[in-house]
């Protein structure tokens, strides 16, 4: 199996955290975003080839997916960067790893975090070309969706729909049995400039292929997690939190007070302060004389007298005054005389 994960996005709504910490390195309880995607992969198929389409090149951020690959999952598993220096849409930017446009391939974009309510088989899926990944959502308005015909084929791909169509909403996990017909598919829309909203979407290619008789599936998911906004983030983190088997109460005495759920990473000092819950402080972190709730502390913060919820900390931050609700970037300093 190929995978390709579309990350060049420039993750301009989850500012000002992201300018130092791309999205996919942002930690949620201890693990990154993309050890997260790569890790739900591992559980149902063998990686091969894994192909990251950034926006330029990044050598600290290619470093670190290197690393994560080989360190945390399986050194033979080959890593390639390509690069989609100008956003043309989810098409191009898939087009841009032609390379791996071959066999069977999963894309999954890397702001989607997503759980599967059953085992997913590639063998259930040898009667059709590929499976789209989706969830049911109460408001389809605000996604793409797809409609099923009786035996469960999709028939139609809408867009954002007005009209109750569909509630089945495409979470941007995508699975091809062959995708070399996405690669001539995308080629063509390319070379004939057929534009969506004034970009080359990957829902164009998947329509005129099901026009050539290409037959897809559904793949219904249990959780599907947004990783795209401060709130969204929030909520995502909470959501893992819940999921973790990791007991604190120990760390709980006179001086502090933790409830759970909470993760804490290494080396973590805390002091005269209430913990949780759903609060994620990540590696050499020091909070004194604060309450935190809800909140995710990135590395090497120093947090004191502080009382946060719903906040987004960000790494190497030196944050002192009382406050309720706040984001800071990475190495920010904000401090009451």
């Amino acid at each position: 199996m190929n995978v390709i994960i579309p990350m060049a996005g420039t993750g301009s709504r989850l500012r000002p955290i992201t300018p130092t910490t791309p999205k996919p390195l942002i930690k949620l309880s201890g693990k990154t975003i993309i050890y997260r995607i790569i890790h739900e992969l591992t559980t149902y198929t063998e990686l091969k080839k894994i192909g990251f389409i950034l926006n330029d090149k990044n050598i600290e951020l290619e470093t670190s997916l290197k690393k994560t690959i080989s360190k945390d999952f399986n050194s033979t598993i080959k890593v390639y960067f390509f690069y989609q220096k100008k956003p043309e849409g989810t098409a191009h930017a898939i087009y841009c790893a032609k390379k791996l446009l071959k066999g069977k391939l999963l894309i999954v974009f890397s702001d989607t975090l997503f759980f599967l309510k059953k085992p997913f088989y590639i063998k259930q899926f040898d009667d059709v070309d590929g499976a789209i990944f989706v969830k049911e959502v109460k408001d389809p308005s605000s996604y793409g969706v797809v409609k099923l015909n009786k035996i469960g084929i999709i028939k139609s791909f809408i867009e954002k729909p007005n009209k109750p169509i569909s509630n089945l909403a495409i979470i941007g996990v995508y699975y091809f049995k062959n995708a070399e017909n996405l690669k001539d598919e995308i080629s063509n829309i390319i070379s004939k400039k057929i534009i969506e909203k004034n970009e080359y979407q990957l829902t164009t290619a998947l329509r005129n292929l099901m026009k050539l008789g290409d037959k897809f599936k559904t793949v219904n998911v249990d959780n599907w997690l947004d990783c795209g906004t401060p709130q969204n983030l929030l909520a995502t983190n909470k959501y893992l939190l819940k999921r973790q088997k990791k007991d604190n109460s120990s760390l709980s005495n006179k001086k502090n007070y933790i409830i759970e759920p909470v993760y804490l990473g290494k080396n973590i000092k805390i002091k005269n302060s209430k913990i949780g819950p759903y609060v994620s402080i990540e590696d050499n972190s020091v909070i004194e004389n604060s309450s935190l709730k809800n909140t995710i502390v990135q590395s090497n913060v120093t947090i004191k007298n502080a009382n946060l919820n719903k906040s987004i900390v960000g790494k190497f931050t030196d944050y002192n005054p009382m406050n309720k609700s706040i984001i800071l970037g990475p190495f920010s300093k904000f401090r009451k005389k």
